[in-house]
């Protein structure tokens, strides 16, 4: 009995493993966990790195309007997401346009998908969840301009990504932005799920012996 709880358990951490590699959450409860502020350029879609995002002991990032588009970015990332299939977090505006601009940006280093929202400008905390398995409403823009994204688009800026871009500049005028609970989900690698119920499979044949 020892020895199957043994391998249900290291069976458990493979799975679990393989969903945080191709997964991401950063809570901010404790620090900032490598977040920066940029200058976004709108025509390019590149970001400009201007300093560490500040840090709230409340829990959460924000800023006012620190550059000429800002920006809260992700550190920088390695690629390897073409399993995700939702980004999700929570924002909070004390002052918005009625216009929609670029929201969330996910960049890589030949594009860019994105999403254009107009918050509201209540300065509380909103949810905002994009289903990156659908086309809907993405955008995709490199320098050859800006399209209507497809199922190719986002898999491969998914497959190459280097940073998530969420806007801290929604008004003509001053800002005040905050986000929270940034989640990039992904679904586990399909083998790995096969692994898994084989491995399942073989101890329950085992058990009945």
């Amino acid at each position: 009995m020892k020895a199957m709880n043994r391998i249900l358990f290291g069976l458990a951490a493979l799975t679990v493993a393989t969903v945080s590699q191709a997964s991401l959450l950063y809570t901010f409860d404790t620090d900032n966990q490598g977040w920066r502020q940029a200058d976004f350029n709108p025509v390019t879609l590149t970001l400009t790195d201007v300093g560490p995002a500040t840090w709230n002991p409340a829990g959460h990032i924000e800023g006012p309007d620190f550059a000429g588009w800002a920006f809260h970015t992700s550190p920088l990332l390695a690629g390897g997401y073409g399993l995700a299939t939702e980004i999700r977090f929570d924002f909070s505006a004390d002052f918005a346009d009625v216009q929609a601009y670029p929201f969330v940006v996910l960049a890589s280093a030949n594009g860019a998908i994105y999403q254009e929202v107009a918050p509201p400008a209540d300065g509380q905390f909103h949810t905002y969840a994009f289903d990156l398995t659908t086309v809907g409403t993405w955008k995709y823009g490199d320098l050859g301009g800006l399209r209507n994204a497809t199922m190719g688009d986002i898999a491969s800026v998914l497959g190459g990504l280097q940073r998530i871009g969420i806007n801290a500049d929604v008004a003509s005028g001053g800002d005040f932005t905050r986000v929270d609970n940034v989640q990039l989900t992904a679904v586990p690698e399909p083998a790995t799920m096969a692994a898994l119920g084989l491995g399942v499979a073989a101890l329950m044949r085992r058990r009945r012996r």
